[in-house]
């Protein structure tokens, strides 16, 4: 949607109640994306030990990341064709009840499914709340609308893994998720009755072949990574065979995409080499950085012994540093530099070096120097992540660029999901050919025998009592695995580094663009801020 027909369309000054109205619908939505982003980390090893299958919760964090990547590049079409209020209370809806149902999860494929559609919701809820707050809210005021959005993420960077923690230890885990059913139903309850908002609307064609070929492909890839080497061997009928399916579906995406009148994936942009070069760096990153959110906590659980609530305090230097590198790198930029380049560079290296840092970690390492690991890895991830975004915008007029900022977005995730599935598909493969290599004593002096190096962490430790010598080959046999992880992620992280280089060091804008307030910025997090792709043609309806 364009925001000059929104911005014409608005009234001409707010009362404080409609401000503080539009303000509190817009941050409920950002609070459960925030809650649910920072809440789970430290839960997620608890969750998918409790069912045995710790070497497969990579399946629960690549459905969510799927689901919503690709529910997010359609919800801009929906809001255009229903008004973003009834699409807006949907997604939160749909978020609402796959909180509740993964709070009631009985097994590992329930948790997945379940997963996969918290993932649907979740999709619309920053992209459409952005959607609403530029059609309500004066441009002199979205900036501090933006800004108490930011807030809420760093607030809830520093305390929900803490929560997280919290509430697994001495709750249960299923209350990370339950805990979004109130919030959500008193979401849905303030935009039906409170919220009057005039929206615009146009006739859109959504892309709906489009966004099943992506999530069709995405999944085939991810299968690859996750069985290739593990379940299944590289040279097996069935990877081959997803590999051909693979290449054929992202062959019938480029083509879809090319002929459809408003494609989910915009070809066009990609033709500057700039965008395309940022693009592949942020994918790049969001593969090699996914470990410092979900595999840290189960180093933290698993080979250091910590209760959830120690591993969330544990990762709370983690997302200091990230703010700290985000604020400072942001007003050097502003202040100092107005140049983008050197920040992104000086970033992705002292994130690469940061993954070398965590592939040293073992059970023996001191606290402090693990907080030092976290501090430098979040640093770099503070310096890189919006940057990257700001560094497309730059590139793209006005009219584009709510779409770039989503595609940026989108282009980030997925290089999450697909980062997920290979290093657990790593994890998975360490840990068995470490189990194999137990010797039958300690075999023997496991409860349920190798089996329960898949249950919970505490069950693991657990064997502390139980097994004392056979626990401490587990642990030594976890921290192998987890090092191998990281190492992994470490040669990534130097492509992407080379590839900075290349980056032109281009000034950033000071002038509107005539898109003053269609990009939120983005958030330093995972699931950070996305607009809807910016569209020129609109009628004011009442929603």
């Amino acid at each position: 949607m364009s925001d000059q027909p929104a911005a014409a369309a608005q009234p001409a000054g707010l009362s404080r109640w409609q401000f503080r109205t539009v303000l509190t619908v817009l941050l409920t939505g950002q609070l459960l994306s925030a809650l649910d982003q920072t809440l789970v980390g430290t839960a997620l090893p608890t969750m998918v030990g409790e069912f045995g299958h710790l070497d497969s919760f990579a399946l629960v964090v690549t459905s969510y990341l799927l689901a919503s990547t690709a529910s997010m590049a359609l919800y801009g079409k929906l809001a255009d064709l229903y008004g973003p209020k009834r699409v807006y209370m949907a997604a939160i809806g749909i978020f609402t009840a796959g909180s509740l149902l993964v709070g009631l999860a009985q097994d590992m494929t329930q948790l997945v499914i379940y997963r996969a559609l918290q993932g649907i919701g979740a999709g619309g809820l920053v992209v459409i709340a952005f959607t609403i707050a530029a059609s309500v809210v004066p441009p002199r005021q979205l900036g501090r609308v933006q800004g108490l959005v930011g807030a809420m993420y760093a607030l809830a960077s520093l305390f929900g893994p803490l929560a997280g923690g919290a509430l697994t230890e001495f709750v249960s885990w299923r209350w990370c998720f339950l805990i979004n059913v109130p919030i959500g139903v008193a979401g849905v309850l303030a935009l039906g009755t409170l919220l009057k908002l005039p929206a615009t609307r146009r006739e859109a064609k959504v892309d709906y072949l489009g966004a099943i070929l992506l999530v069709a492909a995405i999944s085939t890839l991810v299968l690859i990574t996750t069985w290739g080497g593990t379940r299944y061997a590289w040279d097996s009928a069935v990877i081959l065979g997803l590999i051909a399916g693979t290449v054929a579906l992202v062959v019938a995406l480029i083509l879809c995409e090319r002929r459809a009148p408003e494609p989910i994936i915009p070809l066009s942009l990609f033709l500057k080499p700039e965008i395309s070069l940022a693009l592949v760096i942020t994918f790049i990153i969001g593969v090699a950085t996914i470990g410092a959110y979900f595999f840290v906590p189960i180093y933290l659980q698993v080979v250091r012994g910590n209760d959830p609530t120690t591993a969330g305090l544990n990762i709370v230097p983690l997302m200091m540093a990230v703010m700290i590198g985000s604020g400072a790198s942001g007003w050097l930029i502003a202040a100092v530099l107005g140049r983008m380049k050197v920040i992104v560079i000086g970033g992705v290296g002292i994130m690469t070096t940061g993954l070398y840092l965590f592939s040293l970690l073992d059970a023996d390492t001191p606290a402090w120097q693990l907080w030092c690991y976290l501090a430098v890895m979040g640093i770099g991830m503070g310096m890189v992540i919006s940057k990257l975004i700001v560094t497309v915008q730059n590139s793209v007029s006005g009219r584009d660029i709510g779409t770039i900022t989503a595609q940026a977005n989108f282009f980030r995730v997925i290089g999450s999901a697909i980062g997920t599935a290979v290093f657990g598909a790593v994890l998975s493969a360490r840990l068995a050919s470490e189990s194999s290599g137990l010797s039958d004593s300690a075999l023997g002096a496991l409860p349920d025998g190798s089996a329960v190096l898949y249950q919970d962490p505490a069950a693991i430790h657990a064997l502390a009592d139980s097994a004392p010598a056979a626990y401490e080959q587990v642990v030594r046999m976890f921290a192998d695995a987890m090092q191998t992880v990281f190492l992994v992620a470490v040669p990534l992280m130097v492509l992407a580094f080379v590839l900075c280089w290349f980056l032109p060091n281009t000034k950033l804008r000071d002038g509107d663009r005539g898109h003053g307030h269609g990009a939120p910025g983005g958030s330093d997090g995972p699931g950070a801020p996305a607009a809807g792709a910016a569209e020129p043609e609109a009628v004011t309806v009442v929603d």
